[in-house]
């Protein structure tokens, strides 16, 4: 036994050490984890977008995790744009029936959600920043009862916010493209009406001063006298 040790022991060692890495990192995993588990930080915030493809209706969704091991109620929550609180909270009670008094408390490892028609937020985006559209930094937030906020940036909303402005821009400016192009045409068609009926009114005048010199010439021999 002893001499299996001592031929293989730089191979042992090497196994030992191995060993001992992958024990490390199980704990230091394991400490991570039930750090995340007590963490004094009480929410997490998600936002996604949603296209839904059979009706190709647009919405985002606002979820909030309660990460404490204590229940949480929460006061507000929404976005915040350019200094402009978009509290949800309300539309939150509606949209599940409650009484505007009622307490909404997210209990411990648990989360809620609201969903946000597209066109909804876009329009509010567009009035704050009345006709531009480049998209500034949005966040997603949530205030509990204690008085803490936590924000984080909702990227994926704004990346979507930003191609629907882009597109409407751009579809904005094929139409103008269209009326530019319609208009130019009714005017091109205008002036060559007027072309025309120019040209049909000289081709008259000189018939009506064919048919004059005609006359002319018939009413001369008319009065030529007989030999």
């Amino acid at each position: 036994m002893l001499e299996f040790i001592e031929e293989n022991l730089a191979l042992i060692a090497i196994v030992g050490f191995i060993v001992l890495i992958i024990f490390l990192v199980v704990v230091l995993r394991y400490n991570i984890y039930m750090s995340k588990f007590f963490s004094n930080k009480k929410f997490r915030i998600d936002s996604e977008y949603t296209l839904e493809p059979t009706t190709l209706n647009k919405s985002f969704t606002l979820t909030i995790f309660n990460n404490n091991v204590n229940d949480s109620r929460i006061i507000a929550f929404g976005f915040i744009y350019k200094n402009h609180s978009l509290n949800y909270y309300k539309s939150f009670l509606k949209d599940n029936n409650l009484k505007d008094d009622h307490k909404v408390i997210i209990l411990s490892r648990d989360c809620i959600s609201i969903t946000i028609d597209a066109n909804e937020l876009k329009t509010i985006i567009g009035d704050i920043n009345r006709g531009k559209r480049r998209i500034s930094t949005l966040k997603a937030y949530v205030s509990d009862s204690s008085g803490q906020t936590l924000k984080s940036k909702a990227k994926a909303i704004s990346k979507e916010l930003s191609n629907i402005f882009n597109i409407e821009y751009l579809e904005e400016k094929e139409k103008k493209a269209e009326i530019r192009a319609q208009l130019a045409a009714e005017v091109k068609a205008k002036k060559d009406k007027r072309a025309f009926e120019r040209r049909m009114q000289r081709k008259a005048r000189i018939e009506k001063f064919k048919t004059k010199i005609k006359e002319l010439f018939t009413f001369k021999k008319k009065e030529k006298p007989k030999k």
